[in-house]
């Protein structure tokens, strides 16, 4: 390796003058969880379920949230990924059903709970929240 004598060197080496600057990547905020949000995300949701307050339109299987007055509407797109993620690693549940006016219409809504599983992870989960 040949050493160059630069004038306006600033590095240690003068090799490292030819080589491009390392370009900052951007780091993106909260991971994705493996349980189709973020870490945050699941502990809610996982509290939403144990509250009874996430459930599945029977005919569509859509994600609605329910409310305390026997109305339910539609789940975020972030919800209904989290809610579906653990159906199909069975930390939830369809549970019993309910009628729910869903806009103008009543419709049957299956509550999701969690199966024991989710309650073990929900148990680790909460206790990893004042960590973050």
């Amino acid at each position: 390796m040949a050493r160059r004598v630069d004038p306006g060197q600033i590095d240690l080496f003068a090799d490292a003058a030819d080589q491009p600057a390392p370009v900052a990547v951007s780091a993106e905020r909260g991971r994705p969880s493996g349980y189709g949000g973020t870490p945050d995300l699941t502990v809610i949701v996982l509290d939403q379920i144990l509250d009874g307050l996430i459930g599945q339109l029977d005919p569509s299987g859509r994600v609605v949230v329910l409310g305390g007055d026997g109305h339910c509407r539609h789940a975020d797109d972030d919800v209904t990924d989290v809610v579906e993620s653990l159906l199909t690693q069975r930390y939830a549940a369809q549970g019993e059903f309910t009628t729910q006016l869903h806009g103008a219409i009543r419709r049957n809504v299956y509550q999701v709970k969690l199966t024991n599983a989710g309650h073990r992870i929900r148990t680790r989960w909460f206790h990893l929240r004042g960590v973050r």
